[in-house]
């Protein structure tokens, strides 16, 4: 069963002006070694994982795929979407996380998503965009 979703301010990978401590590896080593695998040669989430992280973060803000189907599909989308707003992500990504129910629904189960959760997937989506932009260009 996968572990509860973190506070992202609570994690030791962020210092206590939300800097990042540590790199993307490091922390998905810490989750499971084999997370690595999505990464590329410079240690970036790779381009293919980061536009599959943004089609299943579409799909759930949009309502075409729900956080059970989304866990049955791809596991491995909540620890790597994790990481990403850990470690890359922006502060205020960071916060509307900490404020939605989409993650912390797969532990519990099926839940119904809130308008912080539609928020927080659609930031989501525009900030994998963005690392796209400036990492795959």
């Amino acid at each position: 069963m996968p572990e509860p979703r973190p506070n992202v301010h609570a994690i030791p990978w962020r210092d206590n002006d939300g800097a990042v401590a540590d790199d993307l590896v490091t922390y998905l080593d810490a989750v499971d070694d084999r997370l690595v695998g999505y990464l590329d040669s410079k240690e970036d989430l790779s381009a293919e994982t980061v536009r599959r992280l943004q089609r299943f973060a579409v799909a759930m803000s949009e309502g075409s795929m729900t956080p059970g189907l989304a866990r049955e599909d791809w596991a491995d989308f909540y620890p790597l979407a994790a990481g990403f707003v850990v470690v890359c992500g922006s502060e205020e990504l960071g916060d509307l996380y900490d404020q939605s129910t989409v993650f912390s629904a797969v532990v519990r189960g099926e839940v119904e998503f809130t308008d912080a959760d539609r928020v927080f997937l659609v930031m989501l989506s525009e900030e994998l965009e963005r690392y796209a932009e400036s990492h795959h260009a």
